[in-house]
């Protein structure tokens, strides 16, 4: 239509609709798209009758106004989103403090974390339970927990821990959970766990801080109680704590690692980030992986990898594989 209206100089939709071949509602509608777009403009002194106009100023006088309506736009929702910058920031300050008020979410200085589990702990009257992951715990820390907790067991508190395997074996950890055992402690282990957590009285929950420099004291309910779910299930799962020479002898717990390492070596590639999983040193990960690859009759570490993959595929996966 365009073409035709270039070629004719001064054209009427009649005479385009005799020009062009078209159906007429076809070339009516886009007669008027093309008025609309400004192609087209009134003829002087010939009623009826248009010609063209380029593009370049049709556009110019179509959508320049759009342009500044849309930079306008642009700046106010500039201005807008600048505004509510300032202000969530305002509403993140006051929102933390005011929570750190009211104690539901209170973050703590590293050097007044044991400050706030003594007071926490001397107010405990029903339940304990924590999760220490990590394998051995240091000596000292063992011997300052051990007198807190002992007062707690005698006041009649339930005292539950989970800790990973690798911590029966530490002689230290060992006669810690064997004296509180006697007093009333359950102590349980899991291959792997999840970062350190102790709820007081399923009220107050500690959970570390993303560096793990630092610790979160946690009241709001809903949180503390998805946090003694997740404990619960891992408590349900773990096995119960047994000395050394007991773990090596029944070898549930060896056998228990192994499994891990062996789910682990599909997914790491690193005998130190499957040992930290594990909270087991790199040589005990190197020596279960000898044994593993012993088992398996593996040629070395990435022949163990491929025998360890074959045998998770399902059956039909293993025929095609061979």
């Amino acid at each position: 239509m365009y073409e035709e209206a270039l070629r004719r100089g001064r054209v009427s939709c009649g005479e385009l609709c005799k020009s062009v071949g078209l159906p007429e509602a076809v070339v009516k509608n886009a007669f008027m798209r093309l008025r609309e777009l400004g192609m087209l403009q009134p003829a002087e002194q010939r009623p009826g009758f248009y010609v063209c106009r380029s593009p370049d100023v049709a556009e110019a006088l179509a959508l320049g106004p759009l342009r500044r309506e849309l930079q306008d736009t642009k700046e106010v929702l500039s201005r807008a989103s600048a505004a509510f910058t300032v202000l969530r920031e305002v509403y993140e300050t006051a929102g933390r403090e005011a929570r750190e008020a009211d104690g539901v979410v209170l973050a703590v200085d590293p050097a007044d974390v044991n400050a706030l589990l003594d007071q926490a702990a001397s107010e405990c009257r029903t339940d304990l339970i924590t999760a220490q992951p990590g394998g051995s715990r240091p000596v000292e820390i063992l011997a300052e927990a051990q007198s807190r907790d002992l007062a707690m067991l005698e006041k009649g508190v339930r005292m539950r821990t989970l800790y990973q395997h690798s911590a029966r074996f530490d002689p230290a950890t060992e006669a810690y959970a064997e004296r509180l055992m006697r007093s009333g402690a359950e102590f349980r282990t899991l291959h792997t766990l999840f970062p350190r957590l102790i709820i007081f009285d399923r009220q107050v929950a500690f959970v570390p801080t993303r560096d793990g420099a630092s610790a979160v004291c946690l009241r709001q309910p809903d949180l503390v109680a998805f946090l003694l779910s997740t404990f619960e299930t891992a408590w349900q799962a773990a096995m119960p704590f047994a000395s050394a020479y007991e773990t090596r002898r029944q070898k549930y717990v060896v056998s228990d690692t192994q499994q891990a390492i062996t789910r682990l070596l599909l997914l790491e590639d690193k005998d130190a980030s499957i040992a930290r999983r594990l909270g087991i040193s790199e040589r005990a990960c190197r020596q279960h992986i000898a044994k593993l690859m012993a088992r398996f009759g593996a040629r070395n570490r990435t022949h163990l990898g491929y025998l360890l993959a074959t045998e998770a595929q399902p059956a039909e996966g293993r025929e095609v594989a061979r």
